[in-house]
This record gives C-alpha cells, structure tokens and sequence, in this order.
C-alpha cells in the first residue's frame, strides 16, 4: 500500500474508445481511487453502495468520475469504462469478458 502523504505515481489508462488518459489530465482535481477486494462481503457492498449514494455530492466538488476497469491475468488493464452508467456497466463487463 502506498502511504499517505507520497506522491500518486504517474499512470496512463484507455477509456473505453481507446482514448489514454492520466493522473496528469486531473491535476487541479481531486481524485478517488476505489478498489473493491471481496465481493458480495457486508463491509465492501455498504462501501460500494456509499459511494453510489454520495455520487452527486462528489461531482460537485469537482472529485469522481465513475469508471470500471477490466484488468485481464498478467494484470494488464484490457478495458476502462468511464462516466459509466451504474445500471448497465455489468452487463457491459460481462460483454467483454
């Protein structure tokens, strides 16, 4: 885990049309990094669903945009969804899979 108070290291991510984009692009606005590790567990739902409750009130302060990441075996990103729409992203996941 990278501690608090370190640089955010530099990285570059394809949308879902292929466009790269990086952390440089946001510098200016905040941004949040959410990773989920254990599906369907109490803890990471309530986050998740959290999260989908306070979306408005992150976007007004300038803070999300909404994206999903499809990362293959070797750890490679392989597909990036952004400003997705919650209720059709898994099935647009599921689709690429």
């Amino acid at each position: 885990m990278i501690e608090t108070g370190t640089k955010a290291p530099a990285f570059s991510l394809p949308d879902q049309n292929g466009l790269m984009h990086t952390l440089e692009e946001y510098k200016g606005r905040k941004v949040i990094l959410y990773f989920y590790p254990k599906d369907n567990t109490p803890g990471c739902t309530k986050q998740a669903c959290n999260f989908g409750e306070l979306y408005p009130q992150f976007q007004e302060k300038g803070a999300v945009v909404r994206t999903t990441y499809l990362i293959d075996e070797d750890g490679v990103i392989v597909q990036a969804f952004g400003k997705v729409k919650a209720e059709e992203n898994p099935a647009q996941m599921l689709a690429h899979l």
